[in-house]
């Protein structure tokens, strides 16, 4: 469901997002968790290339793990990288939920593919 990007550190957990399933938000929620209870708030860097409206159904499955895991962790910036009008979609859904949500980072911001690095440093600003 998701791979570990390269600019993963304390703060930043980076990751590359495709087709959702239970297991792989479970594994996620592991690893936000972990590196919320090892460094507070942390950050969240979430790629999502190439999603089709197939990929965006399946990330349903997410629903019930923020409900159950969401209390854990504690996200203070999200940003979101994507190509395509099902990813922007689902940003796009969360930030209206995002006051009632257990899932709810404190700043959230949608960037385009080719706003990568822009994205990467707008987390970093916080640091």
């Amino acid at each position: 469901m998701f791979e570990v990007l390269d600019e993963t550190n304390e703060k930043i957990v980076a990751i590359r997002v495709g087709r959702g399933s239970r297991a792989g938000y479970r594994e996620l929620y592991s690893l936000l968790v972990e590196k919320s209870d090892q460094h507070g708030r942390i950050h969240v860097y979430e790629e999502v290339p190439n999603w089709t409206f197939g990929t965006f159904l399946t990330h349903l499955h997410g629903v019930i793990p923020d409900l159950r895991y969401g209390p854990d962790f504690d996200i203070d910036r999200y940003a979101a990288v994507g190509d395509s009008r099902w990813a922007t979609l689902l940003f796009d859904w969360w930030r209206v939920i995002r006051p009632i949500w257990p899932v709810a980072p404190d700043e959230m911001r949608y960037f385009d593919s080719i706003e990568r690095e822009r994205a990467l440093d707008w987390l970093s600003e916080k640091g």
